[in-house]
């Protein structure tokens, strides 16, 4: 990179290293998060693997140790403390750590064998995260758990139905532009702030073309709405971006993160390859927001479209949800239990993302032990997780077939493939006996099933669009041969699970039937009992009976859960728009999770949503039109507010005696009253593609596969890129992006060296700084001298929608000197990289 302009020098590092910090409340949201996964993916492993000799129960308590409390975990044993004061966060240097994974000096645990590779990675990143605790009682252990009480706690804030609230009296009747801003007016009345002004013009269209569709306004359409005075110019714009194909690729993408999508597995053994057709969902859930699809529609579809009548094939694609599901290696020749151990985590995985994503509740919580916060019992796990076992992951055709046809092909499938492994096996064993190589015959036998296998293949998926989906099969894990371990999968046939003591797949207890969470169904289901097979357990009062139960799950959570879905997906709307939802566990609306920040607010929006058809456009009008949206996001503008007695008392109820007089910096510091708007940094999606909106090179083609965005030769938008649970692309890994092999419930926003050596020294950004130099240049008109200053403004316009200020003008100038191709692409380069093209205001 050519720094001889010490000027130069200077704006591209200066751009670069003023990047944003991190939200006080994020520190709140990733504690909250890790005492999350403490109890989804820690506690569970403990429970069953080391309180036989680390816990209250256990005969003799050895080592000193107890993994049984708060208390023990933070104090350690005999050999000192689990993790380094030093280095808390350091997995390696943790004592529990090295434990676990068989690195330390003194003795392996679990003694009676290392713990999968999976689970080693969980207490890492658990350790990784600060390793948090849940609270503890006054004496340093938890405090003892009680039976649940259903009645009690369907009294909680979060399982109430939703209903319409009346609109608060306010202050300033001038105000409100739509009903949710009287609810936001009078938090702030009762605190004594008041709301920032309205942002100007420039800044608003900015702000509402990155929010709805994800890129930025041309200069011409900056200044055509800046110079429009008609009174609803502004309502004109929001329809037009809502209307745009643009808005579901924006959406889409937010919409993703809650699915986890991607396009491979977290391993790629032979039994987890990737999946062959996973963006059909993607695409799928794309047209969904452009055409609007009502939410209850969207969440049915997901998890049944195949159970749906009426329904076009295409719409099999939907439940993409569910097939493009993390899937794990599960090696034949391991053991039955081994086997069917990992098979319950990609139940349990699934249903955590059926129920966080949909119901934010976190339902795998209660896998090993009622939920110790939630109105949640073990057999509401169980009767989900039988969902899920009679649920098969499948690549299904999304045009008419005959259903008949189709089962002949795909069990014949499913046997020559397993004929085929079991036969290379068998090759591999006898070729290792050199006494006992493979015979004519047999090596006859293994090409004939490769040949029908790939016969097979190509009879189910001759030139027609297929699809990762799921359909109805139960899964049974077959160990009645010692040497080989196989999947049982019977279409048609669901199954019901017995809880497993513990979370233990080796102690199994009672069926459970299938059906929906307790103290969300309208019906108290009866008690289960135990029962001699899944037929009779099927019968009981409230069980799903139709098949997996997929359908009637869906149709639970936006029937009797209602009201709960309507706010987790209302709340997630407006996260996205304001930069901090309402409540701040978007994926937790249980004890454990944030009280909403305006509860009357979040309900009534809720109901009014509900109401209006579930429409997902309705609720951006409401956001983006309101004015708590349109307010500044400058720090410097908040003003104090001093209404009269007299006013107060006959403009507003209850605030006689509120504070009329206070620093909203230090009143609200985190600005959960919204007295301002918050200021955001782009996702590196939205910036990605702003950066070839300006080049001119972004790709506007809708769907089809996936590419690298590795690759410069990429230009396409970011959310047709490709998505991997091994690796992600950098540009994604540097800047935030999910991890996505779990649901992710909300973007935690980092600031690292790393990102700002991105900004200086990416090509990406150095091409397109270049390309963008060559098109302002070839734009001047023929024959015409090309003066430093109308190329720098042009610059200005082209990267930022504006004109430069006159003390920008000089020093641009100065950078560019005599003008050198060179000189004008640092320039670019650096608007590029700062700060006002990588937030939003």
């Amino acid at each position: 990179m050519n720094l001889r302009n010490p000027v130069c020098h200077l704006l591209i590092v200066a751009a670069a290293l003023l990047a944003g910090v991190p939200a006080k409340g994020d520190d709140v949201n990733r504690a909250r998060d890790g005492v999350e996964f403490f109890e989804k993916q820690i506690r569970p492993v403990l429970i069953r693997h080391c309180h036989e000799c680390h816990s209250a129960g256990a005969k003799k308590l050895k080592g000193g140790l107890r993994l049984d409390t708060v208390a023990g975990i933070r104090r350690g044993g005999e050999n000192g403390p689990l993790f380094d004061a030093k280095a808390p966060r350091k997995a390696k240097s943790s004592r529990l750590y090295q434990a676990v994974s068989y690195s330390g000096d003194f003795v392996d645990m679990p003694p009676k064998g290392k713990l999968p590779t999976r689970v080693i990675a969980d207490f890492r990143r658990w350790i990784e995260l600060g390793a948090p605790l849940p609270a503890a009682g006054d004496d340093g252990t938890p405090r003892p758990q009680k039976a649940v009480d259903i009645a009690a706690g369907r009294q909680f804030w979060s399982f109430q139905p939703v209903r319409l609230i009346a609109a608060p009296n306010v202050s300033r009747a001038d105000w409100p532009r739509t009903r949710a801003d009287r609810f936001i007016l009078r938090k702030l009345d009762e605190a004594g702030l008041a709301p920032s002004p309205e942002a100007d013009r420039a800044t608003l269209i900015r702000r509402v073309y990155f929010d709805l569709i994800g890129l930025p306004p041309t200069y011409a359409e900056v200044r055509d709405f800046v110079n429009d005075e008609s009174p609803d110019a502004y309502e004109r714009l929001v329809e037009r971006l809502l209307a745009s194909p643009r808005y579901g690729e924006r959406w889409g993408r937010h919409w993703l993160d809650v699915a986890r999508y991607a396009e491979d597995h977290p391993t790629s053994e032979s039994t987890c390859k990737p999946p062959l057709y996973p963006h059909p969902y993607r695409d799928w859930v794309i047209r969904a927001f452009n055409d609007d699809l009502p939410y209850d529609e969207f969440v049915r579809r997901q998890l049944a479209a195949d159970l749906m009548p009426g329904l076009p094939p295409s719409e099999i694609a939907a439940t993409g949800f569910l097939g493009l599901s993390p899937v794990y290696h599960k090696e034949p020749k391991l053991s039955r239990d081994v086997i069917l151990a990992i098979v319950a985590d990609e139940w349990d995985e699934r249903l955590d993302t059926v129920t966080r994503g949909f119901l934010g509740l976190t339902v795998a919580c209660a896998r090993c032990h009622d939920h110790k916060f939630d109105p949640i019992k073990r057999e509401d796990y169980y009767a989900l997780a039988g969902v899920m076992a009679s649920t098969q992951l499948v690549e299904w055709p999304l045009v008419s077939i005959d259903p008949r046809a189709a089962a002949v092909t795909d069990t014949r499938l499913a046997i020559v493939d397993l004929e085929l492994r079991v036969s290379y096996a068998k090759t591999m064993l006898n070729t290792a006996r050199e006494e006992n190589r493979p015979t004519e015959r047999h090596r006859e036998r293994h090409e004939r099933l490769k040949r029908e296998l790939d016969e097979l293949r190509q009879r189910k998926t001759p030139r027609m669009p297929m699809a990762n989906a799921v359909r109805d099969a139960g899964l049974w894990v077959n160990g009645d041969d010692p040497t080989w371990t196989a999947l049982d999968f019977r279409p048609g046939k669901p199954r019901n699970l017995p809880i497993f003591i513990r979370g233990s797949v080796t102690s199994p207890g009672k069926i459970v039937p299938r059906r929906f969470l307790e103290v969300l169904s309208r019906s108290r289901p009866k008690p289960s009992r135990r029962v001699a097979d899944a037929a009779s357990a099927g019968a009981e009062a409230g069980s799903f009976r139709h098949g997996s139960g997929r359908l009637e799950l869906a149709n639970a959570i936006v029937g009797d859960a209602r009201g709960l879905a309507a706010r987790v997906i209302v709340n997630r709307v407006w996260g996205w728009h304001f930069g901090r939802p309402l409540v701040r566990t978007p994926s937790n609306f249980g004890k454990l999770g944030d009280r909403p920040s305006h509860l009357k607010l979040l309900d009534d929006l809720a109901a009014r949503f509900i109401e209006h058809g579930w429409s997902l456009k309705w609720l951006h009008r409401e956001i983006v039109l309101s004015a708590a949206y349109r307010q500044s996001s400058s720090h410097s503008v908040g003003r104090f507010f001093k209404p009269s007695v007299a006013r107060l008392e006959s403009r507003t109820d209850g605030l006689k005696n509120r504070p009329t007089e206070r620093n909203p910096q230090s009143a609200d510091p985190d600005n959960r009253l919204l007295w301002r708007m918050n200021r955001r940094r782009l996702e590196p999606e939205a910036w990605r593609d702003a950066v070839l909106s300006v080049a001119k090179r972004l790709d506007a083609k809708f769907g089809g596969k996936s590419d690298s965005l590795d690759k410069l030769e990429n230009v396409r938008r970011t959310v047709y890129g490709r998505i991997s649970r091994q690796r992600p692309a950098d540009i994604l890994r540097l800047w935030d992006f999910p991890d996505a092999k779990f649901h992710s419930s909300w973007r935690t926003l980092t600031t690292t060296p790393l990102q700002q050596l991105y900004l200086l020294n990416s090509e990406f950004i150095r091409r397109h700084s270049r390309g963008i130099v060559e098109q302002v240049a070839a734009a001047e008109r023929p024959g015409r001298t090309q003066r430093p200053d109308r190329l720098v403004r042009n610059l200005f316009r082209r990267i930022l929608s504006r004109d430069p200020s006159p003390q920008e003008l000089q020093s641009a100038l100065r950078l560019v000197g005599n003008g050198a191709p060179e000189d004008y692409r640092l320039l670019a380069h650096g608007l590029l990289a700062g700060n006002e093209f990588l937030f939003v205001d």
